[in-house]
């Protein structure tokens, strides 16, 4: 096993896209790649990729994907608007390493920026993994990361409801 200890990193500028959370990943196994947000749904999502990982003995993935802050007011909202965002993600990805710590399930977390599904369905292929596990809500306006994974993944999809959860699988 490859022990890899990365603190977590705060933006310094704009520029700071990516910040990788890491613990203890065993090298050459296929994840399960979960991805959080900090919604009653990804709540969802990180127990039953907790309970999925530990139960196929794999390691997880949680990420997190945040839309870049609009920078249209101009540079200091900007800053304060990344700092915010970037806080409640790490917040967000911390819990959910804490949850697998608790579970015994190795883990690490990586916090992109971008469109979600696209983001995810990357590092999910980079990574090889062996099943995406999503969230489900609603969005009014919005199109659903959940039915966007679904339609364009070519490995296994699990979208973790409050409830329970429905499995999806890639055509």
């Amino acid at each position: 096993m490859a022990a890899l200890e990365t603190p977590i990193r705060r933006p310094a500028s704009a520029g700071a896209a990516e910040v990788r959370l890491t613990r203890v990943m065993p090298e050459k196994t296929a994840p399960i790649v979960a991805a959080v947000d900090g919604s009653s749904a990804s709540r969802g999502a990180v127990e039953l990729a907790v309970k999925l990982a530990a139960e196929l003995k794999v390691p997880l993935v949680f990420v997190y994907v945040r839309r870049g802050p609009s920078g249209l007011l101009g540079r200091p909202f900007f800053q304060r608007r990344l700092t915010a965002v970037m806080t409640h993600a790490c917040r967000v990805v911390a819990g959910a390493l804490h949850a697998a710590e608790r579970a015994g399930v190795d883990a690490e977390g990586e916090i992109l920026e971008g469109a979600p599904d696209k983001r995810i369905l990357e590092l999910a292929t980079d990574r090889e993994a062996k099943v995406i596990v999503v969230g489900s809500r609603r969005h009014r306006f919005s199109r659903s990361v959940s039915c966007g994974l679904m339609r364009a993944a070519e490995r296994p999809v699990v979208v973790a409801r409050s409830s329970r959860p429905l499995l999806a699988s890639a055509p």
